[in-house]
C-alpha cells in the first residue's frame, strides 16, 4: 500500500482499508470490552468482600482490600484498554483521510 496520498482514489482505497480493518477488529473489541467488564464488576465484589473482612479503621481496610484485589483482571483490562487504543488511531487516520477527500475535492 502506497503512502501517497494525492488523489481521491489513493485516500478512498487507504479508507477501505482502514473500514476493513475496523470492521476485522469489531469481535475482538467486544471480547475485550465483555470481558473486562465481567472481570471489573468481579473485582468490585471481591474489594467489597475484602472490606468488609478486614480489621482495622476505615482506611486500614481499604488499603487491605486494595492490596487484595489490585490485580484482579488486569490481563482484560490491559487487552480491553489496548484494542480501544489500536481503535481510535484507526478512527483518527479515517477522520484525517476524509479531510483530505474534502480538501482534494475543493482543489
Amino acid at each position: 500500500m502506497s503512502d501517497d496520498l494525492t488523489t481521491p482514489g489513493a485516500v478512498m482505497f487507504r479508507l477501505a482499508v482502514i473500514e476493513n480493518d475496523l470492521a476485522a477488529r469489531q469481535g475482538t473489541l467486544e471480547r475485550a470490552g465483555l470481558a473486562w467488564f465481567r472481570c471489573k464488576r468481579d473485582r468490585e465484589k471481591a474489594r467489597a468482600v475484602a472490606f468488609l473482612s478486614a480489621q482495622g479503621t476505615v482506611a486500614e481496610r481499604n488499603a487491605i482490600a486494595d492490596q487484595q484485589t489490585a490485580t484482579d483482571g488486569r490481563n482484560e483490562e490491559a487487552e480491553w484498554e489496548a484494542v480501544k487504543a489500536v481503535v481510535r488511531v484507526l478512527e483518527a487516520r479515517a477522520s484525517i483521510g476524509q479531510s483530505i477527500l474534502r480538501a482534494q475535492g475543493r482543489i
